[in-house]
C-alpha cells in the first residue's frame, strides 16, 4: 500500500523553550512526513538557532518561513500554500507527537477516500513525561458526525491531519477570528468530507498559562462568531444542525455573559445573557445570570442614592 506523503505545518511565536521539543517530536515518527514548515510568526530571525541542534541530522526537508505576525490562523495559512504533499498536519509549538502519530493516520487516509480529516485522541498535561509504548494500531477510526462537531470542537489542533484538496476546496483558517478559528476550519470541511478520530492519544497538549485559550470571555464570544458565521455561510445546514447550532450559540453566549459578570462588566455580561435567552430560553444559568445582574444594578443605585 503506498501512502501519500505529508507536510507539517508549525507555527510559532515567543516559545523558543518549548519550540525544539515540539520539532523533535516530529523528528521522531516511525513515518517521517515529506516536509516540516516552521512558520516563524516573531520576526525576531531567533528560530534558526533555536532548532538547528534537532534539525542538523534530519532526512527530510526542513523550512523556516516568515509568518505575517498576526496570530496561528495566519500562520498556519503561510503553511498551507507552502505544503508540497497531498497530506497536511498542523502541530503547535507547545505540542508534541507519539512517535506512531503519522503513520497510523496515514494509513486510514490511504484506505478510505471519504476521509478529509482524521484527529487523534490527545493526553492534556501541564508537565510531559516519558512517552510510554501506543500498543497495536487500533482496528477502527471514531468518526464524527457533524452534529458532534456543531456541538463543541473535539479536536486538538495539533492532532489534525487533513487533505490538501479539503484546503483547495473550502479555503484556508478564518484569518478574521482570533481564537477557535481551527473549528471554524473544521466544520467548513466536515461539510464535504468524513471527519474522524484515532482513539488512541497520539497528541500531547500542554496545559500552561500563557495559552490564549485561557481567555474565557474572547473564547466563548469567538465560538458565537463561529457558529453565527456557519449559519450564515451555509456549512451548518439543516433544521437539525442548525438547532443544535442555536443551542450551543446560546451556551458560548450564557458562559460569556456569567464570565463577563465575574470580573463586574454588568452591562457586557446582560447583554450576553438575553443573547442566550432570545436563542434558547431554556437556560436557567442565563436566567439567573440575568437576575445577578438586575440585583447588582439595583445595588448600584441604593448605594448612590444613599
Amino acid at each position: 500500500m503506498r501512502l501519500p506523503g505529508v507536510s507539517v505545518v508549525l507555527p510559532t511565536r515567543g516559545r523558543l523553550g518549548l519550540l525544539p521539543e515540539a520539532v523533535r517530536s516530529v523528528c521522531a515518527q516511525t513515518m517521517p512526513p515529506a516536509e516540516l514548515l516552521i512558520i516563524d510568526d516573531s520576526s525576531q530571525g531567533e528560530v534558526h538557532s533555536a532548532v538547528r541542534p534537532v534539525i542538523d541530522h534530519t532526512h527530510f526537508p526542513i523550512r523556516v518561513l516568515p509568518g505575517p505576525g498576526r496570530g496561528p490562523g495566519p500562520a498556519r495559512n503561510v503553511g498551507v500554500t507552502a505544503a508540497r504533499a497531498d497530506l497536511i498536519a498542523f502541530v503547535d509549538d507547545d505540542d508534541l507527537w507519539r512517535p506512531e502519530k503519522l503513520a497510523w493516520q496515514t494509513f486510514w487516509f490511504a484506505t478510505d477516500a471519504s476521509l478529509g480529516l482524521v484527529g487523534t485522541a490527545a493526553e492534556r498535561t501541564a508537565v510531559p513525561g516519558e512517552a510510554p509504548p501506543s500498543g497495536p494500531p487500533p482496528r477502527r477510526l471514531r468518526r464524527l458526525p457533524r452534529s458532534a462537531l456543531v456541538r463543541g470542537n473535539p479536536l486538538v489542533t495539533s492532532s489534525v491531519v487533513a487533505r490538501r484538496e479539503c484546503f483547495d476546496t473550502c479555503g484556508g483558517f478564518d484569518e478574521s477570528l482570533t481564537l477557535a478559528q481551527d473549528w471554524e476550519m473544521w466544520l467548513r470541511i466536515a461539510r464535504h468530507w468524513q471527519v474522524a478520530v484515532v482513539p488512541a492519544p497520539l497528541t500531547i497538549y500542554r496545559v500552561h498559562a500563557w495559552q490564549r485559550s485561557q481567555d474565557r470571555v474572547e473564547m466563548r464570544g469567538c465560538e458565537a462568531e463561529v457558529l453565527r458565521r456557519g449559519l450564515a455561510r451555509g456549512s451548518i445546514a439543516g433544521d437539525r444542525l442548525r438547532g443544535v447550532a442555536r443551542r450551543r450559540m446560546a451556551w458560548a453566549h450564557c458562559r460569556q455573559g456569567r464570565a463577563l459578570l465575574r470580573v463586574g462588566r454588568t452591562g457586557q455580561a446582560e447583554k450576553e445573557l438575553r443573547e442566550a435567552i432570545s436563542l434558547s430560553p431554556l437556560q436557567p444559568l442565563a436566567w439567573t445570570g440575568l437576575a445577578r445582574c438586575r440585583l447588582t444594578r439595583f445595588a448600584v443605585s441604593r448605594g448612590g442614592a444613599g
